[in-house]
């Protein structure tokens, strides 16, 4: 199989035993590395952005808290309709067309906002959504694979919690920039509601505070399409699984159904994300019907969870360094 000549020798034909391959990684790909770990980080951002969208479009939208839920089913259907196409894609053209692919879908979707804004749709902001998805399954299905092969195989678990220890970071900073860029602070009573709509000021309101998440997502997506143009330039090793999938047979994916634990693994992830993105999707609320604190403390709690998530990745980042695995 391709997959296991791709693990035995990740990179090229090199089958050089000196100690440098017991490194966490191999001379000359630092900075392909250092590119693709940097995207664990970038999607991490719109990731928990969503959390703080959904409580943003219950306000300038007027949405039930089920209406604003379609944020994450918009987002969470681009993962489930683009990764398989993705890996397809990927097996075919290989790893780096798989990130700028997913790099240019994620920043078109982002500067899809700024049309949504101006004609206030909130259809056309699922949409823009699904798109940015959509990029993130190419980024999501190429990073790690990438990364685990990327060195010797005996470090490749060192690598990959490595990498993925930014994950949580970019989660923080989605929740950070929510908090302090598109939410306004401003939380109307009633009253002053039923005051602005007699004015015919509330419409104008509800425009301005759509408006809020148009500039973050117009940065996330420059910096979207100027991290696909450095992928594109840079010299990026050629893995052994994309020299010769042509040449070997694969398995065929219906195979995998006959493995008791991939179909269990399957269902251990499906809950771990339900669990997960339930969780912080409706933190905000939560904290503000349970405290009564306004929005923006509401978002720096939210931020605080998340903190405490990505401490809890690196500390088990470096203590694989140190316990030895069996079996």
């Amino acid at each position: 199989m391709a997959l296991n000549a791709a693990i035995s020798n990740p990179i090229g034909d090199s089958n050089d035993s000196s100690p440098q391959q017991l490194h966490m990684l191999p001379r000359g790909v630092l900075i392909p590395f250092t590119l693709v770990t940097a995207l664990f980080f970038l999607w991490g951002v719109p990731n928990n952005l969503n959390d703080v969208l959904i409580r943003q479009f219950m306000k300038s939208f007027s949405l039930t808290r089920f209406e604003a839920g379609l944020v994450q089913s918009a987002f969470y259907l681009g993962y489930f309709v683009l990764a398989m196409p993705a890996a397809l894609l990927m097996r075919r053209f290989g790893y780096k067309f798989g990130f700028i692919v997913g790099l240019v879908l994620f920043g078109s979707g982002a500067f899809l906002f700024w049309p949504a804004a101006l004609m206030g749709r909130y259809l056309y902001f699922l949409a823009a959504l699904f798109v940015i998805a959509s990029g993130l399954s190419f980024l999501e299905t190429a990073s790690n694979p990438f990364v685990a092969q990327l060195g010797d195989p005996k470090t490749a678990a060192q690598r990959l919690n490595f990498a993925q220890a930014f994950n949580p970071l970019g989660s923080i900073g989605g929740a950070l920039i929510g908090t302090v860029y598109i939410f306004s602070g401003t939380e109307l009573e009633k009253s002053q509601i039923s005051a602005m709509q007699a004015a015919h000021t509330y419409s104008q309101y509800l425009q301005s505070e759509t408006r809020r998440v148009v500039a973050p997502y117009m940065i996330l997506g420059g910096v979207a399409i100027l991290w696909a143009v450095l992928i594109a330039f840079a010299r990026f090793p050629k893995m052994a699984g994309e020299v010769t999938f042509e040449k070997e047979e694969h398995g065929h994916f219906r195979d995998l159904l006959r493995y008791p634990s991939f179909l269990l693994a399957i269902f251990a992830q499906f809950m771990y994300v339900g669990a997960q993105v339930g969780t912080w999707s409706y933190f905000i609320q939560y904290v503000q019907e349970s405290t009564h604190q306004h929005e923006k403390m509401a978002g720096y709690l939210l931020t605080g969870t998340l903190a405490a998530f990505g401490i809890g990745r690196f500390a088990s980042s470096a203590i694989m360094h140190y316990i030895r695995r069996t079996g």
